[in-house]
């Protein structure tokens, strides 16, 4: 009995006998001890090129056929020695018989005598001789047999070895693709590892997520065929009649294609790539099918291995569960980063708001509040565009990097605002453009932010008492900017804050002892 054995990698992923050989038959053994000498697995016996080595059958009918020969040769000399003692007998008889004729008298005890004689006398030498013959094969073999078993490697000690290597080949495999850090690296060693092991002409990947479907995303290729790399291979069939099974395990091996009774236009498609076998397995990744593994063979068909195409749906399983795996690491690095993120912004906005509610004056609240807005958000330019009665529609402050022109104290008249956007900012309207060119804005609004070299925009409203006094603007001017949620959200409460830090100092002047609190960001 092959003792099974089993490994485990680094992942967690257990490998055992049965994982990769499931069925364990004497056709499967021989199976296996015939492909001991297989070059997949590198292994090589001795053997001379002149000295053809016969069958085991053959080998052991000759020895049978000596030990037959020598147990006959040992029974020679006893049968001889029976003959002569039969011969010596008879002549011994004979005489007496004559002796008993010349008297002319008959004694019926002396014929008895002689036919007992010859009756033990052969019975005895058989008997002898059998005994003699039985013997000497049974120690002939015995002998035989030591030196057969000697000679003879112990195939169950080599097919042991041979299962052994094959799962030291799939734990390797399986170690090179969890180590892999992206669904590219994940591929591209998959391909290469799985065609160098199982020699095959050609392995791939055919994605069938939503971002990649019906395309061949990773490709190995023996230099003597035709790459298939990004090539698009559409399928009617494949959505109705087989994506449910292969999502649900489904592995199909095809010796040959011309045998296999496959659809005109399916042999079609494996033709234009020079395939004549092929072996596939599904690669599902949390319940989803990701792609297909597939292996090409195009020099000629093939019949492929119990143990191969085993092998090779543990590594499709494999792939499916590193990118599983990468995705939930990828989610909870996000997660992570998040809360560093909501971490540092709320440090800023601490940092921020402690520095606006130390001053009394609103030039100061303005100077100070552009001034720690740009750096945060490095932005070009960060102004405070006035709608009060005191300053309508003037930049009131500013600050910007010293290589675009300055709008402070530019007077930037709006017809549209007070009709159209003037409610809609007192209730805490919050405006982000990417890009003023794609934004559906006017005419006359492109022109007046144009002049200013601005490209993208970020907006919000500062309200003091109920009123809207001006708004908090940051320009991107160098290019578009996509802005991302959190500065959205940290720049609308900064704004909310400097109204609040306005309505103090006013309040201030009036009771300089009243404290207002510092609402919480959130």
């Amino acid at each position: 009995m092959i003792q099974r054995s089993s490994s485990t990698n680094s992942d967690g992923f257990d490998l055992s006998y049965e994982d990769l050989f499931p069925s364990e038959t004497d056709a499967d053994l021989a199976l296996l001890e015939e492909t001991t000498d297989s070059p997949m697995l590198e292994q090589e016996r001795p053997r001379s090129p002149h000295t053809p080595q016969a069958p085991p059958s053959v080998r052991d009918s000759g020895l049978w056929t000596k030990v037959v020969l020598l147990a006959i040769a040992s029974m020679l000399p006893i049968l001889a020695i029976g003959a002569a003692t039969y011969n010596f007998g008879a002549q011994e008889l004979a005489s007496r018989t004559r002796q008993t004729s010349d008297t002319r008298t008959s004694d019926p005890a002396t014929e008895r005598q002689k036919q007992k004689l010859l009756f033990t006398l052969i019975t005895g030498t058989g008997a002898l001789a059998l005994l003699t013959g039985a013997i000497v094969a049974y120690l002939a073999q015995r002998s035989m047999r030591s030196a057969i078993d000697t000679s003879r490697p112990n195939l169950s000690q080599t097919v042991q070895e041979t299962l052994s290597e094959r799962l030291q080949v799939a734990t390797t495999t399986f170690d090179n693709i969890y180590d892999k850090l992206s669904e590219e690296e994940i591929y591209a060693s998959t391909v290469k590892d799985v065609r160098q092991v199982l020699e095959l002409d050609r392995v791939i990947v055919y994605g069938l997520n939503e971002s990649l479907k019906e395309v061949v995303v990773s490709e190995d290729v023996s230099p003597d065929w035709t790459p298939s790399i990004g090539a698009y291979i559409p399928d009617p069939c494949f959505e109705t009649r087989y994506i449910e099974r292969y999502r649900n395990g489904r592995v199909k091996a095809i010796n040959d294609i011309y045998t296999e009774g496959l659809s005109p236009c399916y042999i079609e498609q494996l033709e234009a790539l020079d395939v004549r076998g092929l072996v596939v397995a599904p690669i599902v990744s949390n319940d989803n099918l990701q792609g297909l593994l597939i292996g090409h063979q195009c020099a000629a068909s093939r019949t492929w291995q119990d143990f191969e195409v085993q092998w090779f749906k543990q590594i499709a399983a494999q792939v499916g569960f590193t990118i599983a795996n990468l995705k939930l690491s990828a989610k909870h690095e996000s997660l992570q980063q998040q809360a560093n993120t909501q971490v540092k912004w709320m440090q800023l906005f601490t940092e921020t708001v402690q520095k606006i509610w130390t001053l009394d004056e609103p030039n100061e609240i303005f100077n100070t509040t552009v001034r720690h807005v740009r750096n945060v958000l490095d932005a070009d330019r960060v102004i405070v565009y006035g709608l009060s009665e005191q300053a309508q529609e003037v930049v009131i402050a500013e600050s910007i990097v010293p290589d675009w022109p300055s709008a402070l104290s530019t007077h930037i008249p709006d017809p549209c605002f007070q009709a159209r956007y003037l409610e809609r900012y007192q209730k805490g309207r919050v405006k982000a453009i990417e890009d003023i060119y794609k934004a559906n804005l006017s005419p006359c609004y492109i022109e007046q932010l144009a002049s200013l070299k601005v490209k993208a925009l970020l907006t919000a409203p500062i309200v003091q008492q109920d009123q809207l006094v001006g708004l908090l603007i940051a320009h991107q001017c160098y290019g578009a900017r996509a802005w991302q949620e959190f500065e959205i959200q940290w720049f609308t409460q900064i704004a909310a804050q400097v109204g609040l830090a306005l309505d103090k100092a006013q309040n201030l002047a009036v009771r300089p002892t009243e404290q207002y609190p510092v609402t919480d960001w959130v």
